[in-house]
């Protein structure tokens, strides 16, 4: 055996590299292969994985961790290579790699996995022992093979990505001249009741406020549903939230006609830029029709989380601490009791400020070279953890709390949307750009027991901003006070751009509401959760399907385990007091709820 003491340092610090080098691609391509295998061959669903840019994403992300992880040891290899041997060096990075693949298979206790892990890193160890001559020829041809493959993947992934949208770009239809833009911006996780311009507690949106008065402000706007991806594939599609189909792990399927494909048949170019990685990316269906569509922040931190090791519960939390307040005894406290538990069905993603998203829209707009767009903008910043930039976590509250962050949050976005407008009005855009700012769903922070949202249907996490600027043919200046859902922006926004109405969408127009015409028929306010993977049966939102009707009076919200919550919300705006328990009023409130779900074919027969 040719033991590593004979080697010189020199040859030593390489060895090391190019092990740690191998194990990174190992378990990058043993963790996307095992993916891979799970979802196409055994049909096991997840959200995880499956960026567009995952092999580069998840390459670079274990060579930072398994480098890390690697650094100590590898450098006592180096200085003490008698005690740490290239053997116990191989059984190290060996254990490290089996962990990570292992924790794919979340039904098994991540301590047994790392058992296992343990007993794969013994075994190597007395391979490497007997062929320490033989592990080191296959960790360079392992480290250059997968490193190529890696790049060889990545790039082209980028590359006919490119070309692809170059070509989409050059085949769009032409347009009539004069076709104006549309922007929509969704504010995430924004509830009207903490915005100053609709009497919220705090003066947080000055900029909208102002931007209001140039064009029309809905007060009593409402989501389809109390979380993001029904909510957006409702707004997108013109169709109630369980109509259109996209859920919990159903993304919005490829039959489903959007808004987006509409806009760019009738030639315009389509473009979004979603903060939210975790319930908008493309893979839900949301970036159906869109030339380009940018869900990733390309950071160390967004590498750094694209590992099995770094997803788990103690990092994310560490993680989640170290972005609210840079503090590392918050940070260290925040991975206590230790848990190598996954974090959830979804991947934690590194945050991508309003300004990004922001500025990738502008460059984008920049260069179109005057063909009018589509442009659908997702800013995340008032979603949990609510870390928005650092001068504005306290400005609403010194102890920087929840609620505090989640009000500077809005603040933050605030200048930022009125960043992108200013920046379209000196280009010269803006006065032929329709323009839409809502928000796809609300919060709650400890009212009716809840905190955060889809796990119920209160006002809270429904009723949401709402404001059309530069409407062809709609008096600015307007507040209107009537109940809309915001199921028919897609077909306000076809409308107003196009003159027309595609009947592949559902909805219908709010233009006969904004220009004043009598009668006007707006779809009833209706919305919907799924259980879907709450999983507590201590709350409601961990046992049952809910679905909800607002009217003027009344706020109905019913599950299928039967029970009924009736508030008379013009009066009871916090929903404090449930008039259910009258015997008239629960069956006029059941026969309400029937009806109106009948009516617009959902499907729904809880228990009385």
């Amino acid at each position: 055996m040719r033991d590593s003491i004979f080697r010189p340092a020199p040859h030593r610090v390489t060895d090391a590299l190019v092990l740690v080098v191998a194990a990174a691609m190992i378990a990058c391509w043993g963790h996307l292969g095992v993916v891979a295998a799970m979802r196409h061959v055994f049909g096991v669903f997840s959200w995880k994985w499956w960026l567009r840019d995952q092999v580069l994403l998840t390459s670079a992300g274990y060579l930072l961790v398994v480098g890390s992880l690697s650094a100590l040891p590898a450098a006592l290899h180096v200085l003490w290579p008698r005690r740490a041997t290239f053997a116990l060096l191989t059984a190290f990075v060996g254990g490290i790699v089996a962990f990570a693949i292992l924790l794919l298979f979340q039904r098994i206790s991540p301590w047994a996995l790392a058992t296992l892990a343990l007993g794969c890193a013994v075994q190597l160890h007395a391979l490497a022992r007997k062929r320490e001559g033989l592990l080191r020829r296959a960790s360079r041809m392992l480290a250059v093979a997968g490193v190529l493959a890696s790049v060889l993947v990545a790039s082209s992934t980028k590359l006919l990505r490119a070309r692809g949208e170059s070509r989409a770009l050059a085949s769009l239809a032409a347009v009539p001249e004069g076709t104006p833009n549309v922007l929509l911006i969704i504010l995430d996780t924004v509830r009207a009741s903490s915005m100053g311009m609709f009497g919220g507690p705090y003066d947080n949106t000055p900029r909208l406020a102002e931007w209001g008065r140039r064009g029309v402000v809905f007060d009593r706007a409402f989501s389809s549903s109390s979380w993001t991806l029904p909510s957006h594939a409702s707004m997108f599609t013109g169709a109630y939230a369980s109509i259109a189909g996209a859920d919990w792990k159903v993304p919005l399927g490829e039959a489903r006609v959007t808004l987006t494909e509409v806009m760019r048949a009738h030639g315009l170019a389509t473009g979004g830029f979603a903060a939210n990685s975790v319930a908008a990316w493309y893979r839900t269906g949301l970036a159906q029709g869109f030339l380009r569509y940018e869900d990733t922040k390309y950071s160390l931190a967004e590498y750094a989380l694209s590992t099995t090791l770094t997803q788990t519960r103690s990092v994310v939390n560490a993680y989640y601490e170290w972005e609210k307040s840079h503090w590392l005894r918050g940070a260290v406290k925040g991975a206590l009791p230790l848990s190598l538990v996954a974090h959830g069905n979804y991947v934690a993603h590194d945050f991508i400020p309003a300004g990004e998203i922001a500025d990738g829209f502008l460059r984008w707009q920049g260069g179109l070279e005057g063909r009018p767009f589509f442009a659908f903008l997702n800013f995340f910043d008032a979603h949990a953890p609510y870390v928005p930039p650092t001068r504005y976590r306290t400005m609403y509250g010194k102890e920087g709390l929840d609620i505090d962050r989640y009000h500077g949050a809005i603040r933050y976005m605030d200048a930022e949307v009125d960043r992108v407008l200013r920046t379209l009005e000196r280009r010269g855009v803006l006065r032929n750009t329709i323009v839409i700012i809502t928000s796809d769903h609300g919060e709650l922070f400890g009212e009716h027991g809840l905190v955060g949202h889809g796990n119920g249907l209160y006002l809270d996490q429904l009723h949401v901003p709402l404001v059309i600027l530069n409407a062809p043919g709609v008096p600015a200046g307007q507040r209107i006070g009537e109940l809309v859902s915001l199921r028919d922006l897609a077909a306000t926004i076809v409308d107003l751009a196009l003159g027309t109405r595609d009947r592949a969408l559902g909805g219908t127009s709010l233009r006969p509401v904004m220009t004043g015409e009598v009668g006007s028929a707006v779809s009833p306010v209706i919305a919907e959760v799924n259980k879907g993977i709450n999983v507590s049966p201590a709350t409601l939102a961990g046992r049952a399907d809910q679905k909800s009707v607002v009217t003027d009076t009344v706020h109905v919200i019913q599950s299928n385990v039967n029970t009924l919550g009736v508030y008379e919300h013009a009066r009871d705006p916090r929903e404090e007091h449930d008039l259910s328990a009258d015997p008239a009023t629960r069956a006029g409130a059941l026969a309400l709820m029937q009806q109106v779900l009948d009516a617009h074919g959902i499907r729904w027969r809880a228990p009385e």
